[in-house]
């Protein structure tokens, strides 16, 4: 096997320059390869990166909790609202739900997804987010009525949790009076 390449290589050296010329190159290549022995390439260390313990609290426990503190919006929903008149629910609700727009925007700054009125034509790309713009009903134009301008959030500021790890679920503790 060995002579037949070498026949090989010594016909195309001999009438091939191109040829002759990548011979040498091999060749050399080959001589130094054996006259400085080289040492195989130091492997990759493969670094153990420990994850990020799992945090004890959830956020969206985080979230009910405030809400809970700061609205009483939990005790609302839980109630029995049918032994009210709509008067009462809508005089109770009143000042829970403008405390929950206030929590809310301390936390998350909610801004528009689209700036345009309700009812205002726009125009949406072909290859605009999906989570961004819903197309309701049928059609296949770009543009639409904006029947809901929708909702992001410009910034997550929760408070970190503090307390312990069998207390994380706790939305709000019992209160016990004295």
């Amino acid at each position: 096997m060995g002579i037949g390449i070498a026949f090989r290589a010594f016909s195309a050296a001999l009438f091939n320059k191109q040829a002759a010329e990548n011979i040498r190159r091999a060749l050399e290549q080959g001589s130094a390869e054996t006259a400085e022995p080289k040492l195989p390439a130091p492997k990759p260390v493969e670094s153990v990166v420990a994850k990020p313990a799992k945090p004890a609290r959830s956020e969206a426990i985080t979230l009910l909790s405030a809400l809970q503190r700061e609205s009483r919006l939990i005790d609302l929903i839980q109630e029995d609202l049918g032994k009210y008149s709509d008067a009462q629910v809508g005089a109770a609700a009143r000042p829970c739900l403008l405390q929950c727009a206030s929590t809310l925007s301390r936390f998350f700054d909610l801004k528009p997804v689209s700036d345009a009125g309700e009812g205002a034509t726009v125009e949406v790309a072909a290859d605009e987010s999906p989570a961004r713009y819903q197309w309701i009903g049928e059609g296949n134009l770009n543009s639409g009525k904006l029947v809901h301008q929708g909702w992001q959030a410009t910034r997550v500021e929760l408070p970190e949790w503090t307390g312990s790890d069998t207390d994380a679920n706790i939305v709000a503790p019992a209160q016990v009076q004295r």
